[in-house]
Formats: structure tokens, sequence, C-alpha cells
């Protein structure tokens, strides 16, 4: 299996170029299929097939035609022993007549497809085709892997019998006595593929037993995942980045390497920066940035808000597009990243849809941030210049007034404001108006007592229409002056000039009145 220099790694990270935005990308049709139908059901799928799915001129026959030739030298193997002397004989035969007809040479660098072309394999592809014959034998196994290999165990709770396919000498297969252990570790030392320094620190014999039988293993599936992960480190020595993530992505799908992760992390972190989110390919990207990324270590709030901000400000992002972005993001797992975007995006729609007299959706998505964030002061201004301006907008009759009202019932923060005073005498000396007009005395009585309530409670008359004001008093005045009620029209003169003191014609109908009584 291959191994990370991390240097390198580093090294390439900070002379990382611009990176062009991609989705995941398939070099086949094989391929495709493959991950689909182990994204559809990751029990019941092809392995031997799967295992080739990184060959990009693979097809159904070719793979259908390697998996024949295996096929029929398991056929020609003899059936399981009930002696667990003879049983241990019979994998042995089975391990060197798999390794005498495929394996030629060992490589680092190589996928399954080679073994069937020229006999090329690593630890990885001959681990897989161990795997797989010991399914169609029914010899149960454990595959194992070490930071830098992969091997198998036959019989891991019985037998245990070790498989090694890269170490040559006589220890490919080995169930070895106490005096072999050492010679066995010394090999693996020499091979680089443990230190001396974590062997002394447990001595051989324990050493030996963790690293062969320890409870730990994985799945089979890993060994296709890992055919990628190597194809991933390979692109990133050659700096093909695009490449290098779509092959660790793949990688994860199959193997859950910890490894991963920060590997796409690294890339991933510079790449972000680059992109424009005018698609939501890039939202895509940023989701999947955030779902591998520790917030806020990693990713922080301003990080965030950058990304966020670049969805809002591209002309080409409409309302429905940033609502899909939000869509997404109500599914991710993480509430602090969840509602911080969310309540981001929100804001933004709902300040849009204000200042473009879209009352109705800036009420709702403002409505929206308040489910989040109770706090909110743009959600409340928003909500607040969404009321007031509805109130400026309508006809101040009593269907818009019980409107208000149950608005204001539902944030009760609008009472406390002083717009909403200013407002509710404009509907009570509108609605008390009309009815002086309309001959509906008790009704614009009524009203006209609301409104001096609130006048006088809230000391308003720098705040009123003036003239309007002025326009009720002469309504409701020459009502009862005319009608001869003139101490009735006196009053309600005077209370007029009482807010808009100095009004001629209040002042010329005030000493009508008063001569008349």
């Amino acid at each position: 299996m291959k191994k990370i220099n991390i240097v390198t790694l580093i090294f390439s990270f900070t002379f990382l170029a611009t990176v062009t935005c991609f989705s995941q990308t398939y070099a086949s049709l094989y391929e495709e299929s493959t991950f689909e139908a182990y994204k559809k059901d990751s029990l019941n799928y092809d392995f031997f097939k799967s295992l080739f799915a990184i060959d990009t001129t693979m097809t159904e026959e070719v793979a259908l035609k390697h998996e024949e030739k295996v096929l029929s030298l398991i056929k020609s193997f003899p059936l399981k022993e009930d002696k667990a002397k003879k049983e241990k004989r019979r994998v042995k035969f089975i391990y060197d007549e798999l390794h005498k007809k495929f394996f030629k040479k060992y490589t680092l660098e190589s996928d399954f497809s080679k073994i069937f072309e020229d006999g090329t394999y690593n630890c990885i592809t001959a681990s897989a085709l161990y795997a797989f014959a010991f399914d169609e034998l029914d010899i149960p196994y454990h595959v194992k892997e070490t930071p830098s290999h992969v091997f198998l165990v036959a019989y891991p709770n019985t037998h245990k019998i070790y498989l090694e396919t890269t170490v040559p000498g006589a220890y490919g297969f080995t169930t070895p006595k106490e005096s072999e252990v050492k010679k066995i570790i010394d090999e693996l030392i020499a091979y680089k593929l443990v230190t001396k320094e974590e062997v002394l620190e447990k001595g051989y014999i324990k050493f030996y037993e963790d690293y062969y039988y320890g409870k730990d293993y994985i799945n089979k599936s890993a060994l296709i995942g890992m055919q990628y992960y190597n194809k991933g480190l390979t692109n990133l020595d050659a700096t093909d980045y695009d490449e290098a993530i779509n092959n660790f992505r793949k990688a994860k799908i199959f193997y859950s390497s910890p490894l991963i992760k920060p590997i796409l992390k690294g890339i991933m972190f510079l790449k972000v920066n680059e992109l424009e989110f005018d698609s939501f390919e890039d939202v895509e990207f940023l989701f999947e940035l955030l779902s591998i990324s520790n917030y806020p270590e990693d990713y922080s709030i301003s990080n965030l808000k950058t990304s966020l901000f670049k969805i809002t400000d591209h002309d080409d992002n409409d309302h429905a597009f940033i609502e899909k972005v939000i869509d997404k993001f109500k599914l991710f797992k993480n509430e602090k990243i969840k509602n911080v975007a969310v309540e981001f995006l929100l804001e933004y729609l709902a300040r849009r849809a204000a200042s473009d007299e879209e009352l109705e959706s800036a009420l709702a998505y403002s409505n929206e941030i308040l489910h989040i964030n109770p706090k909110s002061k743009i959600a409340k201004q928003i909500i607040e210049h969404v009321c007031f301006r509805k109130v400026t907008l309508s006809t101040h009759d009593l269907e818009s007034l019980k409107d208000f009202e149950e608005t204001c019932e539902k944030y009760p923060f609008l009472k406390d404001t002083k717009r909403y005073y200013i407002s509710l005498v404009s509907f009570y000396g509108t609605i008390s108006f009309m009815n002086y007009k309309n001959k509906e005395i008790s009704l614009a009585s009524e009203y006209l007592k609301k409104f001096e309530s609130v006048m006088d409670k809230q000391n308003l008359i720098n705040d009123i229409n003036k003239p309007l004001v002025a326009e009720l008093y002469l309504k409701a005045g020459n009502y009862y002056y005319y009608k001869e009620e003139h101490k009735v029209a006196y009053n309600l003169f005077k209370k007029g000039l009482s807010y808009v003191p100095g009004y001629p014609e209040l002042e010329k109908k005030a000493q009508w009145a008063k001569e008349e009584l």
C-alpha cells in the first residue's frame, strides 16, 4: 500500500494553483454502474467485478472472462478438510496455487486489472484476489491493515494463518512457532513495514500478536477503495489536484480511512476560495468541505459567511436558487453550521423581498429567521418595516386594522415602537372620519374616543398629519353643529385645536359654536 509523504503534501498545498470546480466524474460507464450498485446496496454487490472499476477500459465481458479464469482454478482445489492439520495444508496449497498462477511481479503502484494483464500485483490487489477465492471456498478470513500495508489472516479465530503476498522468502504463508516470530518481525522491519522502536516497545511476541491477529480488521470493500486512494496519492504527487479530489472522493465510498479526510480537506480548503458560487455544483463542494471539517476550528464563521456572501452576491443567483441552497443546508447535521447558513441566506432574501415590495415574502422569510434565532435584530427590523409599510399602503379600514392588530399580537415587539401608536391613531382617525362622513355616528364616536385615548397617552402631537386631524374634527364638529348640538360641536372643535393649534378653519368653527352657545 502506498505511503504518504507528508512534507511533499504540505509543500504541494502551499503552491496549489487555481483548481477548476467539478462534480464527481466517472471514467467509464462500467465504473459509474459499479458505484451506483454499491451505493444502492453495499451488502449485496459484485465484489470481484467492482475491483476492476478503476480500469478505464474495463467492460462487463472482460471482467467476466477474468472471473471465469479464477473460478476455473478454484474448482480444481480440494474440498475442505475436517482435521485442522489437513485444512492448514489445504489452505497453503490454495495460497501457493493462486500465487503461482496469477502473481508474477510485485510493484507498489498497480490496480487489480494488472494481475490479469501481466501478473503485476501489490498487497492490495493480491489480498483482493485471495479474499474473492476464500469467499468462494468458504474459508473465513480477516483483511488486516497497517499504515502502509494490507494482508490476510485465514481462519482468524482458530488456525490463525497469516498470508503475506509481498514479503519474499518462507514467510508468505505461515502459522509460526514462537522461535520463528523474531525472524518474521525482523523481516518486516527490514522491509520497513514496521519500525524497530515500536516492536521493542511491545516486545516481539506481543507485537506479532497485535500486528497479525489483533481484533481490528477492515471490510473487503476497502480493497476497492484503496486502489482509488493510491491513485489519488499519485495524482497529488503529480499536482493534478482535480483528479486527486475525484479519486479520494471515490475512495471514501468504499474505504473509510482516517487518512482520506485530512488530505481532501487540505486541497478543498484552498479550492473553495477560488469558487464563484454561481452554480449548485459549487454549493455541493462547499457542503462536502463543511461535512468533513471541524467547525469552527477548521472553517470559522467568517469563512462560512464569506462563501455564503458569494452565493447572495452573484448576479445570476435568483431567489429560487438561494432557496434551493437553503433547503440543502437545512439537511446539514451540524446544527451550528446549519443555523448560521440558513439564517444568513434568509436574511438576504428577506431584505431583498422587502426592498422589492414583496411584503408577504419578506414577512415569511423573517418569520423563519425568528424560528432559528428568536433574538435576530435583522428579522425584527424587517418585520417592523413590512408591518408598517402595509399600514401605509392599506385603505385604513376595519379589515386593515384587524390585520394590523393580529400581526402585532403575533410579533409583540412591534408594540414597543412609537410607530405602533402612530399607526393606531392613523387607523382610528381614518375609520372615525369615514364613519362621520357616512353618518355612522356610533362607530365614528367609538373610534374617535380610541384616537383621543392614544393621542393623549402617547404624546404624538409632533408625529401626526395635522391637516388630516383637523379634517377629522371639522367633520365631527360640523355634524353636531348642524344638528344644533352646539356644545358638543364646540368641544370637538376645541379638542381638535389642542392637537393642531391655530388651524384657521377649526378656530372659525369653534368661534361660531361658542357664539351659538
